[in-house]
């Protein structure tokens, strides 16, 4: 009977570690690497697609039976360590770019003006050379894409302008016959690239947290079938580790086994 609650205890402790943590990490670009980050720096170019908003003189605006679709594209800005130091980046947007897209994110709006993201939606993130820049518009001028990682958005939401999004790492689209291998070892931590963690199940997540610059009150232009509206998005993304779970059960067990002989000893 006295080994009953050394068991539970042992279990609570092993549930309780179960915690995310932000998780430094760099970038190997398959011969130099950047200097260890907590989180990067994006700037994303956002198009939202209203449907069934309230519309009057081609300006919509969304209510709680109202849904979005979002698209968007981008590219990460800067390195920074935590609190807010710029890091070395090889080169990051002079020689090099890692950009992201996405077409398939959807959600829709509360009853207080909220914003929630539906499960589901990837976002791709790409590796380019630069070749230079438009003189003209200043844009940077890409080579060619190399998808290095592909992020599945689980869950997000939006309040008074902040957006969240959160959700894991994916990386079953790749084919070591046809996929650059440079996607292997392009995000590395302590433990191993993402992609050996994924491999062995580590449960790892993101998550991007930024800000919209247009206010959340822009409306949508179009009607109620097609009502569009762009915004900027400044954000940063982290990496986040939760313990896998086989860990957490092989610790939960090496304390039940010490509640045990504890117990064992007592008699």
């Amino acid at each position: 009977m006295k080994i009953l609650p050394s068991c539970c205890w042992a279990l609570v402790l092993a549930a309780s570690i179960n915690v995310a943590h932000a998780v430094p990490f760099y970038l190997n670009l398959g011969g130099t690497s950047t200097a260890k980050a907590d989180y990067l720096t994006t700037n994303i170019h956002a198009t939202s697609a209203l449907q069934n908003g309230n519309c009057t003189g081609g300006l919509c605006s969304p209510d709680v039976n109202s849904s979005f679709t979002e698209s968007g594209n981008g590219n990460a800005t800067g390195l920074y360590r935590n609190p807010n130091t710029p890091l070395y980046n090889a080169g990051l947007n002079n020689n090099w770019a890692m950009t992201f897209d996405y077409n398939d994110l959807s959600g829709g709006f509360t009853d207080t003006g909220g914003v929630s993201f539906d499960q589901g939606g990837n976002i791709n993130i790409n590796f380019t050379s630069v070749l230079g820049y438009d003189q003209n518009s200043g844009e940077i001028i890409y080579g060619d894409s190399i998808k290095v990682a592909q992020l599945v958005v689980n869950s997000g939401s939006a309040v008074m302008g902040d957006v969240s999004l959160t959700g894991s790492f994916d990386y079953s689209w790749y084919d070591a016959a046809i996929d650059d291998a440079l996607a292997e070892d392009f995000f590395s931590t302590d433990y191993g690239s993402l992609f050996e963690l994924w491999e062995n199940g580590d449960n790892l997540v993101w998550q991007l947290n930024f800000n919209i610059t247009d206010n959340m009150n822009t409306p949508y232009l179009g009607d109620e079938d097609e009502a569009y509206r762009d915004t900027i998005l400044n954000g940063q993304f982290a990496i986040v580790s939760v313990s896998e779970p086989g860990t957490l059960a092989l610790f939960g067990i090496g304390l039940i086994a010490l509640g045990l002989r504890r117990q064992h000893k007592k008699i």
